[in-house]
Parts: C-alpha cells; sequence; structure tokens
C-alpha cells in the first residue's frame, strides 16, 4: 500500500486533460456560515455542464447547525431515478444529450422544508475514457471506496493511476489496491462538525502519455452518535460508523421503528427487548413474505426489491422462510462487508454485493476488501472451496464482471451468491434460537439476554462430536484471526494440512474457527447439495502453487459433507435445526464424497467425475475462479475490536464474546 501523501501531485490545468471534472464541482467544502437572523437555504453542488457517458454527481449539505432529515432528489430527464435519491447525494450516468433538470426537495431537523433547483446541459462529444464512480453521501466516520472505470479505449493501456484530494476536510487513513496503481481507493470519511463536501480527483496516465482526469464528490454527513453504541468505534483516531441513511423497506411496516431504533445505527448501545422486537418465529410458525420484508431494513430500496425476488423466485424459498424464524431482522447494507449474524440484535447483517443485478445497482455499493484478507500470508499453504453443479461452476460465478463493462447478473448468478450465504447466516441464527426456544422467550427479555441464559447448539455439537485437530484450530485462528503464525506454524506444508483435515470431521477449514462457524457451515453445505443439487469441493494448495499461478491442487475433495467421517456430526446439527429433515434417509440418497485428482490445475477438477464439460463460456473475462476459505465472515469489520469499561475484547477470536456488550 502506498500513502496518501505520495499521491499528493501538482494540480493539472484543464485544458491539458482530455476529459475534466465530469462529476467534480468547485463548491465549498462546506455550507458557508450564515447570519442568525437569515433563513436557512440549501445549495445542490455538482456540475452544470457534461457529455453523454459521463457520471455526474449532485450534492446538498444541509445549513450550518442544522441536520436534514429526510430528502428526496427528481431529475427530469431520465427514465430511472438515481438509486439513492433518499441521500443527500446523488450521482448518475448520463444517458442523452439535452437539458436536465436536478431539483432536491429536504426536510431539516426542526421541520423546516427547503427546496433547490439547478439545470445539467449535456452535449453530445467525445465519450469519456475514465470516470470515477460514485459520488455519494457517507457519514462521518463511515466507509468510503471510489473506483476508476476505465473504457476500452483500442490498442491503449492504463500506465499509471493518481489520486489526490482538491477539496474538503482531509481523508485519512486511505488504502490503495495492490499493484503498481490502484483502480480503487478506500476510506474513513473524517470526523466533521457540520455537513462537508470531499472532493476526491483521479487523473489516468494512458501507455500514450494521455492523461484524463474525473472528480467524484463525497458528502460527509455530521451525525449524532453515541461513543458506546454497538456499532461505533472510536478509539481516539480514526472514528469508524455506520450507514445515517438506513431505512425499513416498507415504510408502513408495523416494525418500522423497532427496526429504526433497534438493529443498525449510531446510537443503539443495548439490545432491544422482544417486546420491541421479537424473533419472528414468536410471532408466527409459519411466516410469509410480506412477514419477511416487513422485517427487512436497507441502505437503499433496491436492496429490498432484490430480496424480495429472490424470496419470491428461490428453489430455497420455504428453508428461507422457515430459517428467518430465529432472527429479528434482515440488514442490506452498502457497506455490509462481510455478512454477519449478531445475537446483541437478533439479526442478519448482509453485503449487498450479493443482491446487485444492473450496473448502476453495483455502483451504489463499498467495495473495501475483506479486513482479514491478508491474515497468513506467511503460512506455506491456502485452502480454497466452491460450489459446482453439473461438472460447471455454481459459486463462485467464474465471469469477471468487470465493473467498467456495465454487464447485469441474471436471476440465477443473484440467487447462486444468496443462497449459500443465507444457509449459513440463517444457521447461526437458528444455532442462538433454535425452534425449541421461540415459544418460551419472555417479551421481557433481549437477544443478547436470552442467549446469556441458554447454551448453542453449537456448543453442544463441540462436546458431543468436537473436531480434534489442535493444529487446525490453531491455524485458523492465524488465517481468519488475524493471529501472528509461529515458526513451526511457517513450516506445515499443504500436504500435512490436507492429512489433518482428512482424518477429521469438517467440511471446511473456516469450521475450525470457532464452533459457531463448524455448525453453519455444516448446515450450509448439506442444504446446498440436498435441496439445490450443488457439490461442494474443498482444496488445499502448496503457496508455491498460488503464486506461480498454476493453482495445482495438493488434496482436494468433492462432498465431504457425505463423508463417514462427517455424517454423524451433520445429522447432530441438521436435525437441531431443521427435525422435520430425516437427515440418515436423505444422506443415504446423496452422492458419496469424491476425491479429485491430485496435480491437476483447480479449475480444470470442476467437471471431474462428471459426463458434462465443464462450461466456462459465459459473457465475459474469465478468472480463476479461487475463493480463500473462509471468505464468508461473522464479525462485522468495526466490531472486529471493541472497547468497554476499559477491556479490549477481540470478536475476531470468538464469536461469543459478544457477551462483553452490557446486559440491560
Amino acid at each position: 500500500m502506498r500513502s496518501w501523501s505520495n499521491l499528493f501531485i501538482t494540480g493539472l490545468l484543464c485544458s491539458f486533460l482530455s476529459a475534466c471534472g465530469g462529476s467534480g464541482s468547485d463548491s465549498p467544502a462546506s455550507p458557508a456560515p450564515t447570519n442568525p437572523s437569515t433563513p436557512p437555504s440549501i445549495s445542490i453542488q455538482g456540475p452544470e455542464t457534461a457529455v453523454v457517458g459521463d457520471s455526474v454527481d449532485f450534492v446538498v449539505a444541509a445549513p450550518v447547525n442544522r441536520r436534514i432529515s429526510t430528502i428526496s432528489w427528481q431529475v427530469t430527464g431520465l427514465t430511472q431515478q438515481p438509486l439513492a435519491s433518499h441521500t443527500q447525494a446523488i450521482g448518475f450516468d448520463v444517458p442523452s444529450s439535452g437539458d436536465y433538470t436536478i431539483d432536491v426537495q429536504a426536510t431539516l431537523d426542526n421541520g423546516v422544508e427547503l427546496t433547490d433547483s439547478m439545470q445539467l446541459s449535456v452535449s453530445e462529444d467525445t465519450s469519456p475514457i475514465a470516470t470515477v464512480r460514485l459520488g455519494h453521501e457517507t457519514s462521518e466516520g463511515g466507509r468510503v471506496s471510489l473506483r476508476v472505470d476505465l473504457k476500452r479505449h483500442g490498442e491503449l493501456s492504463v500506465a499509471n493511476i493518481q489520486w489526490r484530494q482538491v477539496g474538503g476536510p482531509a481523508a485519512n487513513a486511505i488504502d490503495f489496491d495492490d499493484g503498481a496503481f490502484s483502480y480503487n481507493i478506500f476510506f474513513q470519511a473524517p470526523r466533521v462538525t457540520t455537513d462537508s463536501i470531499i472532493d476526491i480527483e483521479a487523473t489516468i496516465t494512458l501507455s500514450n502519455g494521455q492523461q484524463v482526469s474525473d472528480v467524484a464528490q463525497v458528502l460527509v454527513k455530521d451525525i449524532a452518535m453515541d461513543a458506546n453504541g454497538f456499532f461505533v468505534n472510536d478509539d481516539g483516531g480514526t472514528l469508524e460508523t455506520v450507514s445515517s441513511h438506513m431505512q425499513p423497506y416498507r415504510a408502513d411496516s408495523p416494525y418500522a421503528n423497532a427496526l429504526s431504533q433497534c438493529v443498525y445505527n449510531n446510537t443503539v448501545d443495548e439490545s432491544c427487548r422482544f417486546s420491541t422486537l421479537p424473533l419472528i418465529g414468536q410471532v408466527t410458525e409459519n411466516p410469509t413474505i410480506d412477514d419477511i420484508l416487513d422485517r427487512t431494513y436497507v441502505s437503499h430500496p433496491w436492496m429490498g426489491d432484490a430480496f424480495k425476488q429472490f424470496l419470491e423466485t428461490s428453489d430455497s424459498q420455504g428453508d428461507m422462510l422457515d430459517l428467518l424464524r430465529a432472527t429479528t431482522a434482515v440488514v442490506i447494507s452498502y457497506e455490509v462487508r462481510p455478512s454477519f449474524y449478531w445475537v446483541a440484535t437478533g439479526a442478519i447483517y448482509l453485503d449487498a454485493n450479493n443482491f446487485w443485478r444492473t450496473p448502476e445497482e453495483r455502483d451504489t455499493l463499498n467495495t473495501r476488501p475483506d479486513y482479514r484478507s491478508n491474515f497468513g500470508n506467511d503460512l506455506n499453504f491456502t485452502t480454497t472451496w466452491r460450489y459446482v453443479k453439473d461438472g460447471a461452476y455454481y459459486f463462485p460465478i467464474l465471469t469477471s464482471f468487470n465493473a467498467a463493462d456495465r454487464l447485469p447478473r441474471t436471476n440465477n448468478e443473484v440467487e447462486a451468491a444468496l443462497t449459500w450465504l443465507l444457509y449459513h447466516e440463517l444457521a447461526h441464527a437458528n444455532d442462538f434460537f433454535d425452534y425449541t426456544e421461540w415459544a418460551s422467550l419472555s417479551s421481557s427479555e433481549s437477544p443478547l439476554s436470552a442467549y446469556n441464559d441458554a447454551a448453542p447448539i453449537s456448543t453442544g455439537l463441540t462436546s458431543a462430536l468436537p473436531l480434534t485437530s489442535a493444529e487446525l484450530h490453531a491455524l485458523a485462528d492465524v488465517r481468519y484471526g488475524g493471529v501472528d503464525p509461529t515458526s513451526t506454524q511457517r513450516t506445515y506444508t499443504a500436504r500435512q494440512v490436507a492429512d489433518w483435515f482428512e482424518e477429521d470431521g469438517a467440511v471446511s477449514f473456516y469450521s475450525y474457527f470457532t464452533e459457531r462457524e463448524d455448525i453453519a457451515t455444516l448446515f450450509e453445505r448439506f442444504m446446498m447439495l440436498y435441496r439445490l443439487n450443488v457439490d461442494s469441493d474443498v482444496g488445499v494448495f502448496t503457496q508455491e502453487a498460488i503464486d506461480n499461478g498454476t493453482t495445482a491442487l495438493t488434496w482436494g475433495q468433492r462432498n465431504r459433507v457425505n463423508d463417514d467421517k462427517v455424517k454423524q456430526r451433520i445429522n447432530y446439527a441438521v436435525t437441531r435445526i431443521f427435525p422435520h429433515l430425516n437427515v440418515p434417509e436423505i444422506q443415504n440418497n446423496l452422492p458419496s464424497p469424491l476425491l479429485l485428482p491430485e496435480g491437476v490445475r483447480w479449475r480444470d477438477t470442476a467437471s471431474f467425475g462428471t459426463q458434462s464439460a465443464n462450461s466456462n463460456s459465459a459473457n465475459g473475462t474469465l478468472v480463476s475462479g479461487f475463493v480463500e476459505d473462509g471468505s464468508v465472515s461473522d464479525v462485522p469489520a468495526n466490531l472486529s475490536t471493541q472497547h468497554r469499561n476499559g477491556k479490549t475484547i477481540s470478536v475476531a477470536e470468538e464469536f461469543d464474546a459478544v457477551k462483553f456488550h452490557k446486559k440491560r
């Protein structure tokens, strides 16, 4: 990673650039001070001109000493309105030439309503070579990501990309992609005392020496927060918060106020009682899709639309409705990464990257990498997993959806991204609150107090049928918990690791991280095979095979979920979550486990043992399909370390650490 200071360069005059300021603004960083007797006003900040294909953004800051409580935008001339029209910043690609009218209406926290309007004139010209996406709103302390999308431009390639901040309060803790230059940047929004605008510019140098640039605006919102809140991490340095524009997917839901109060904000600091937000299973044993959507809380309305579409069309529909009974809410947000379940609220938190269907939806997402991406880099082996069906990849999807190519995803591709994830996260919810408890939970209890009074299913699994490899348990702390490896662990070979794993009873290396992950992976992989006829593969590689790009397999197995060493543990886990399933009978009809051929490239083993060829002919550029085992986590990044009552607790060490939260 490069430091931010190395990327501050002397400003280039617009006349020397092929494109400039498509989404930029030369506006002040924050509203100018006003005379107390002057009526408050708002002013749209954004470009007045653009060319067809530009990505443009417009922002509105609240007047000094006020906050905007609700806002709505209307862009006359657009067929599809911007997907973030409920926030103080909108961004979109200009589809055609002509004049566009940008209207905004905002309500302040004191009830005063304000409006503003401006014109955008769009001309037919050379389509911009590069754009920075996407200008948006964030909370102070919120996660920000921006990217450069480079359009295909003949034989030219990118020689360099330089980022710099050209306006607003200084952003800090800037991270970049690995490599000689970065198409993406990530940072935490700074603290502010009034709404402020950060302008970030990217200057791209092409292989012929030509330079192009673009600017994106990020509206940093001054928010109310509790330093002791569940979702606020304030160590005196970098502040971390969550989105302030979350909203119930259904505004008329009877639980709308409870969702806003209890599950995902910057002030909640206690577990809400079931009298305020009960588990779905406390209310009904047979929830409908409408019941689930009434408990859905989103950062952007399209995410609820996509979730609704999944629930209506998925082959897993019945399972998901039953599993969701163990939750209080479903939270889907652009900044959740990775997905997790949290017993303090009883809700599941889903990375919206799994839901996007169109390029415009994808533009609204935060792309900051999983915070564990570099854990265990000093180890001499790597593990991976995947799902395959009919001899072809099911998940991960082999098509590389380069954001700049503006490709949509099919319903099947969205379902592939969601089914395994939901089976996994909802297994956690049912681990903590299984069907035997719902009727007996008192309305005066909270998810956290109820959890503290009972033992999860996974604790019983560990007592009755434990995983036995001490080496793999310790290695999981390195790979998924960030513990520094010992000198001995650095010498472990891929073959040693494979032998330990093959003789034990786990279906995934992630199972060794905590007993909670153990039961979730058992349930997830069984249900994917039983319900969807999707096979699961697990593999072990030398680090050399990864570094040289061969991905030659040291050891791999398909459908380990039906291995004799695992069957009894599967039966224990699944029957306690889904007692209506006759697991032993089902196991008798599932495919037997299959060892994959050693020394063969990982991707080439997908069709092993099947009559059909491994079809990799989807639109776009193929990628390796290599996924590091444990790429799904159940610990939110800004909860990885929490400070309470003078004690620092790493939630990533063990999910039981949620007990540190104040019991009220």
